[in-house]
């Protein structure tokens, strides 16, 4: 499951960085606007899902993941950030920074529901993080394809 995992975090990886390189290729066209929105939806969904691969991949220790998630999502944000002004740079620190505590969040909820409360699942493990994974990458493709596709206008 670990190299499952791995795999998946690759692929996301990826598909970020195709997403990030064809966006900053048309940088000079976004307004302000667009260039907000841009920001939120990239650096939050790619965060979230970031951190929730993150945290099925190494559940021990969810301080040190959670700090791990923090900082990358907070990376991913500057980074989708920088394109534009200094608006975007705020959104994508903050969504992004949102996004991998989000990721943390489900994480752990994900792999032990009982946390909130909820009724424990009949699911086994590998069935939880295998519909995690696929759900996160067809949440990642169809943002980077409706991001895509709004430049293509």
């Amino acid at each position: 499951m670990q190299i499952f995992l791995v795999g998946v975090l690759v692929v996301h990886s990826f598909i970020g960085g195709f997403l990030y390189k064809t966006l900053y290729r048309s940088r000079h066209l976004f307004s302000d606007r667009f260039s907000s929105i841009t920001t939120i939806a990239c650096s939050t969904v790619f965060s979230v899902v970031v951190g929730v691969n993150l945290f099925m991949l190494i559940p021990e220790n969810i301080i040190f993941i959670g700090g791990v998630n923090l900082f990358l999502g907070t990376a991913i944000g500057v980074m989708f950030g920088f394109m534009v002004n200094i608006q975007s740079f705020i959104a994508g620190i903050f969504n992004g920074g949102m996004g991998g505590i989000m990721g943390t969040m489900i994480g752990a909820v994900a792999l032990d529901p009982t946390i909130c409360s909820l009724p424990a699942t009949t699911l086994s493990l590998e069935s939880t993080i295998l519909f995690f994974s696929l759900f996160s990458t067809v949440l990642l493709v169809i943002t980077a394809a409706l991001l895509y596709f709004a430049l293509r206008v």
